[in-house]
Protein backbone atom coordinates (compact mmCIF):
# COMPACT_ATOMS: atom_id res chain seq x y z
CA UNK A 1 0.00 0.00 0.00
CA UNK A 2 1.15 3.75 -1.19
CA UNK A 3 -0.50 6.57 1.04
CA UNK A 4 -0.73 10.06 1.20
CA UNK A 5 -3.15 11.69 3.39
CA UNK A 6 -6.32 10.24 2.63
CA UNK A 7 -5.24 8.67 -0.91
CA UNK A 8 -3.84 5.58 -1.29
CA UNK A 9 -3.41 2.82 -3.65
CA UNK A 10 -3.13 -1.11 -2.96
CA UNK A 11 -0.85 -2.73 -4.81
CA UNK A 12 -1.80 -6.70 -5.56
CA UNK A 13 -0.96 -10.11 -7.52
CA UNK A 14 -4.41 -10.54 -8.75
CA UNK A 15 -7.93 -9.10 -9.45
CA UNK A 16 -9.67 -11.40 -6.83
CA UNK A 17 -6.80 -10.27 -4.27
CA UNK A 18 -8.06 -6.74 -5.26
CA UNK A 19 -11.56 -7.35 -4.72
CA UNK A 20 -10.52 -9.02 -1.70
CA UNK A 21 -8.81 -5.86 -0.29
CA UNK A 22 -11.75 -2.96 -1.06
CA UNK A 23 -14.47 -5.85 1.71
CA UNK A 24 -11.70 -5.55 4.33
CA UNK A 25 -10.84 -1.94 3.30
CA UNK A 26 -14.58 -1.57 3.42
CA UNK A 27 -14.88 -2.79 6.97
CA UNK A 28 -12.40 -1.61 8.39
CA UNK A 29 -13.91 1.95 7.56
CA UNK A 30 -17.14 1.06 8.68
CA UNK A 31 -16.31 0.79 12.21
CA UNK A 32 -14.82 4.30 12.05
CA UNK A 33 -17.47 6.09 10.36
CA UNK A 34 -15.74 6.27 7.19
CA UNK A 35 -16.73 4.87 3.48
CA UNK A 36 -14.41 4.65 0.44
CA UNK A 37 -15.30 6.82 -2.12
CA UNK A 38 -17.52 4.64 -5.02
CA UNK A 39 -16.15 7.51 -7.53
CA UNK A 40 -12.80 7.11 -6.83
CA UNK A 41 -12.25 3.59 -6.11
CA UNK A 42 -11.51 1.29 -9.13
CA UNK A 43 -9.21 -1.62 -10.14
CA UNK A 44 -7.32 -1.14 -12.68
CA UNK A 45 -4.18 -3.38 -14.53
CA UNK A 46 -1.19 -1.30 -14.17
CA UNK A 47 -0.86 -2.19 -18.02
CA UNK A 48 -3.66 -0.15 -17.95
CA UNK A 49 -1.94 2.46 -16.08
CA UNK A 50 -3.72 4.92 -13.55
CA UNK A 51 -2.55 7.85 -12.03
CA UNK A 52 -2.10 9.20 -8.94
CA UNK A 53 -0.48 12.39 -6.90
CA UNK A 54 0.34 13.93 -10.11
CA UNK A 55 2.18 10.58 -11.46
CA UNK A 56 1.23 8.15 -14.38
CA UNK A 57 1.91 4.63 -12.94
CA UNK A 58 1.77 2.07 -15.72
CA UNK A 59 3.77 -1.15 -17.01
CA UNK A 60 4.83 -0.82 -20.69
CA UNK A 61 6.29 -3.77 -23.22
CA UNK A 62 10.34 -3.98 -23.42
CA UNK A 63 11.42 -7.33 -24.76
CA UNK A 64 14.85 -6.93 -23.07
CA UNK A 65 13.44 -7.39 -19.65
CA UNK A 66 12.49 -11.38 -17.98
CA UNK A 67 8.72 -10.71 -17.43
CA UNK A 68 8.35 -8.43 -21.09
CA UNK A 69 7.21 -4.93 -18.87
CA UNK A 70 8.99 -2.09 -17.65
CA UNK A 71 7.29 0.06 -14.81
CA UNK A 72 7.26 3.66 -16.17
CA UNK A 73 5.86 6.32 -13.24
CA UNK A 74 5.89 9.20 -15.44
CA UNK A 75 3.89 13.20 -14.98
CA UNK A 76 0.45 12.77 -15.58
CA UNK A 77 -1.16 14.46 -18.59
CA UNK A 78 -3.88 16.20 -16.11
CA UNK A 79 -0.41 17.13 -14.15
CA UNK A 80 1.22 18.64 -17.41
CA UNK A 81 -2.25 20.47 -18.09
CA UNK A 82 -2.15 21.89 -14.97
CA UNK A 83 0.99 23.49 -14.94
CA UNK A 84 0.77 24.83 -18.05
CA UNK A 85 -2.82 26.22 -17.27
CA UNK A 86 -1.19 27.99 -14.48
CA UNK A 87 1.99 29.51 -16.37
CA UNK A 88 -0.29 30.36 -19.01
CA UNK A 89 -2.64 32.54 -16.47
CA UNK A 90 0.56 34.07 -15.02
CA UNK A 91 1.77 34.86 -18.46
CA UNK A 92 -1.20 36.66 -19.38
CA UNK A 93 -1.89 38.82 -16.24
CA UNK A 94 1.72 39.81 -16.72
CA UNK A 95 1.74 40.69 -20.35
CA UNK A 96 2.51 44.69 -20.11
CA UNK A 97 4.49 44.21 -17.26
CA UNK A 98 8.23 44.27 -16.97
CA UNK A 99 10.39 40.73 -17.33
CA UNK A 100 11.84 41.14 -13.75
CA UNK A 101 8.38 40.61 -12.51
CA UNK A 102 8.04 37.58 -14.83
CA UNK A 103 10.87 36.37 -13.46
CA UNK A 104 9.80 36.61 -9.89
CA UNK A 105 6.40 34.64 -10.50
CA UNK A 106 7.70 32.10 -12.76
CA UNK A 107 10.37 30.95 -11.49
CA UNK A 108 9.16 29.61 -8.02
CA UNK A 109 6.26 27.96 -10.18
CA UNK A 110 8.87 26.26 -12.44
CA UNK A 111 11.84 25.34 -9.34
CA UNK A 112 8.70 23.64 -7.34
CA UNK A 113 7.32 21.89 -10.39
CA UNK A 114 10.59 20.47 -11.55
CA UNK A 115 11.78 19.28 -8.03
CA UNK A 116 8.65 17.30 -7.53
CA UNK A 117 8.57 15.40 -10.92
CA UNK A 118 12.42 14.97 -11.35
CA UNK A 119 12.33 11.74 -9.24
CA UNK A 120 10.28 10.40 -12.23
CA UNK A 121 10.74 9.52 -15.79
CA UNK A 122 10.38 13.11 -16.22
CA UNK A 123 13.28 14.29 -19.11
CA UNK A 124 10.65 14.35 -22.00
CA UNK A 125 8.11 16.44 -20.53
CA UNK A 126 10.97 18.79 -19.58
CA UNK A 127 12.27 19.04 -22.64
CA UNK A 128 8.96 19.46 -23.71
CA UNK A 129 7.22 22.45 -21.53
CA UNK A 130 10.54 24.24 -22.15
CA UNK A 131 9.77 24.50 -26.01
CA UNK A 132 6.41 25.17 -24.91
CA UNK A 133 7.39 28.25 -22.59
CA UNK A 134 9.57 29.34 -25.24
CA UNK A 135 6.36 30.25 -27.40
CA UNK A 136 5.04 31.78 -24.50
CA UNK A 137 8.10 34.18 -23.99
CA UNK A 138 8.06 34.85 -27.76
CA UNK A 139 4.36 36.16 -27.48
CA UNK A 140 4.81 37.84 -24.05
CA UNK A 141 7.66 40.02 -25.98
CA UNK A 142 6.07 40.72 -29.10
CA UNK A 143 2.91 41.86 -27.16
CA UNK A 144 5.38 44.38 -24.98
CA UNK A 145 7.45 45.39 -28.32
CA UNK A 146 4.95 45.09 -31.30
CA UNK A 147 7.16 47.71 -33.34
CA UNK A 148 10.31 46.22 -32.68
CA UNK A 149 12.72 44.21 -34.89
CA UNK A 150 13.04 40.32 -34.11
CA UNK A 151 16.39 40.71 -33.56
CA UNK A 152 16.32 43.54 -31.14
CA UNK A 153 14.18 41.94 -29.20
CA UNK A 154 16.16 38.75 -29.10
CA UNK A 155 19.34 41.09 -28.17
CA UNK A 156 17.25 42.19 -25.08
CA UNK A 157 15.54 39.55 -23.77
CA UNK A 158 17.61 36.36 -24.79
CA UNK A 159 21.48 35.14 -24.53
CA UNK A 160 23.53 33.04 -22.64
CA UNK A 161 22.55 34.15 -19.28
CA UNK A 162 22.90 31.52 -17.01
CA UNK A 163 26.74 31.22 -15.95
CA UNK A 164 26.08 27.38 -15.46
CA UNK A 165 24.79 26.55 -18.83
CA UNK A 166 27.11 28.26 -21.21
CA UNK A 167 25.84 26.61 -24.28
CA UNK A 168 22.40 27.59 -24.19
CA UNK A 169 22.30 30.63 -26.19
CA UNK A 170 18.64 31.33 -25.74
CA UNK A 171 17.89 31.45 -21.80
CA UNK A 172 14.94 33.83 -21.46
CA UNK A 173 15.48 37.11 -18.68
CA UNK A 174 16.76 40.38 -18.34
CA UNK A 175 19.78 40.93 -20.30
CA UNK A 176 20.75 44.18 -18.17
CA UNK A 177 20.94 42.84 -14.68
CA UNK A 178 21.68 39.18 -15.50
CA UNK A 179 18.19 37.49 -14.23
CA UNK A 180 17.00 34.33 -15.96
CA UNK A 181 14.03 32.66 -16.14
CA UNK A 182 14.51 28.76 -14.79
CA UNK A 183 14.19 25.96 -17.67
CA UNK A 184 13.01 23.10 -16.50
CA UNK A 185 15.47 20.93 -18.38
CA UNK A 186 18.35 22.25 -15.77
CA UNK A 187 16.82 19.77 -13.43
CA UNK A 188 18.41 16.66 -13.29
CA UNK A 189 16.35 13.44 -12.92
CA UNK A 190 17.46 12.69 -9.34
CA UNK A 191 15.66 9.47 -8.03
CA UNK A 192 14.25 9.00 -4.85
CA UNK A 193 16.07 6.94 -2.17
CA UNK A 194 14.25 4.16 -0.41
CA UNK A 195 14.65 4.04 3.20
CA UNK A 196 16.99 1.46 4.38
CA UNK A 197 15.55 -2.02 5.11
CA UNK A 198 12.99 -1.10 8.01
CA UNK A 199 14.91 1.90 9.46
CA UNK A 200 12.61 3.70 11.65
CA UNK A 201 13.11 7.34 12.25
CA UNK A 202 11.64 7.27 15.46
CA UNK A 203 15.23 5.63 16.41
CA UNK A 204 17.36 7.31 18.24
CA UNK A 205 20.08 5.43 17.18
CA UNK A 206 19.76 6.15 13.80
CA UNK A 207 19.74 9.76 13.76
CA UNK A 208 22.43 10.73 12.03
CA UNK A 209 21.13 9.06 8.83
CA UNK A 210 17.84 10.53 9.31
CA UNK A 211 19.24 14.07 9.52
CA UNK A 212 21.74 13.23 6.41
CA UNK A 213 18.13 11.81 4.58
CA UNK A 214 16.25 14.88 5.38
CA UNK A 215 19.36 17.11 4.92
CA UNK A 216 18.81 15.81 0.82
CA UNK A 217 16.32 17.65 0.45
CA UNK A 218 17.17 21.21 0.93
CA UNK A 219 18.65 20.52 -2.55
CA UNK A 220 15.12 21.61 -4.00
CA UNK A 221 15.77 24.88 -2.61
CA UNK A 222 16.67 27.78 -4.09
CA UNK A 223 21.19 28.20 -3.68
CA UNK A 224 20.87 30.96 -1.53
CA UNK A 225 18.40 29.01 0.84
CA UNK A 226 20.41 25.84 0.67
CA UNK A 227 23.34 27.83 2.21
CA UNK A 228 20.98 28.77 4.79
CA UNK A 229 19.89 25.38 5.74
CA UNK A 230 23.03 24.18 6.25
CA UNK A 231 24.09 27.14 8.32
CA UNK A 232 21.03 25.88 10.53
CA UNK A 233 22.22 22.05 10.19
CA UNK A 234 18.57 22.20 8.46
CA UNK A 235 16.90 22.25 11.70
CA UNK A 236 14.36 24.89 12.35
CA UNK A 237 15.57 27.15 15.63
CA UNK A 238 12.42 27.45 16.60
CA UNK A 239 11.13 24.54 17.19
CA UNK A 240 14.12 22.46 17.13
CA UNK A 241 13.14 19.76 14.69
CA UNK A 242 13.98 19.28 10.78
CA UNK A 243 12.70 22.17 8.27
CA UNK A 244 12.27 19.34 5.91
CA UNK A 245 9.21 17.57 7.76
CA UNK A 246 6.63 18.79 5.25
CA UNK A 247 5.23 21.57 6.56
CA UNK A 248 5.78 24.78 4.26
CA UNK A 249 9.08 26.23 4.50
CA UNK A 250 9.16 30.30 5.08
CA UNK A 251 11.75 33.03 5.64
CA UNK A 252 11.72 34.99 8.87
CA UNK A 253 13.88 38.26 8.84
CA UNK A 254 15.07 38.81 12.28
CA UNK A 255 15.67 42.57 12.44
CA UNK A 256 12.67 43.18 10.11
CA UNK A 257 11.78 42.94 6.41
CA UNK A 258 14.45 44.98 5.03
CA UNK A 259 16.67 42.93 6.91
CA UNK A 260 19.37 40.58 4.73
CA UNK A 261 19.52 38.16 7.97
CA UNK A 262 17.25 35.52 7.40
CA UNK A 263 16.32 31.56 9.22
CA UNK A 264 13.92 28.80 7.39
CA UNK A 265 11.40 28.24 9.88
CA UNK A 266 8.05 25.52 9.41
CA UNK A 267 5.24 27.77 8.41
CA UNK A 268 3.35 27.80 12.12
CA UNK A 269 6.24 28.63 13.67
CA UNK A 270 6.49 31.35 11.43
CA UNK A 271 3.18 32.36 12.38
CA UNK A 272 3.50 31.74 16.41
CA UNK A 273 6.36 34.61 16.20
CA UNK A 274 4.78 37.08 15.02
CA UNK A 275 1.18 36.38 16.53
CA UNK A 276 3.42 37.15 20.37
CA UNK A 277 5.06 40.01 18.56
CA UNK A 278 1.41 41.62 17.61
CA UNK A 279 0.69 40.62 21.46
CA UNK A 280 3.58 42.51 22.69
CA UNK A 281 2.95 45.26 20.60
CA UNK A 282 -0.93 45.79 21.62
CA UNK A 283 0.03 44.94 25.45
CA UNK A 284 2.61 48.33 25.04
CA UNK A 285 -0.18 50.47 23.50
CA UNK A 286 -2.24 49.56 26.47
Amino acid sequence: MVRYADDFVVFCESKEDAEAVIGVLNGWLAERGLALSEEKTRIVHLRTGFDFLGWNIRHYPVKSTRTGYKLLIKPSKQAIREIKTKLRHEWIRLRGGNVRAVLRTLNPIIRGWANYHRIGVASKVFYDLDAWMFRREVRFVRHTHPHQSAHWQRQRYWGRLNPRRSRDRWVFGDTQTGYYLLEFRWFNIRRHAMVKGTFSSDDPTLRKYWVRRMAEKSNDLPRARQRVARVQNHICPLCGESIHNGEEIHEHHLYGRQSDDIILVHLYCHQQVHSRNRERADAQIA
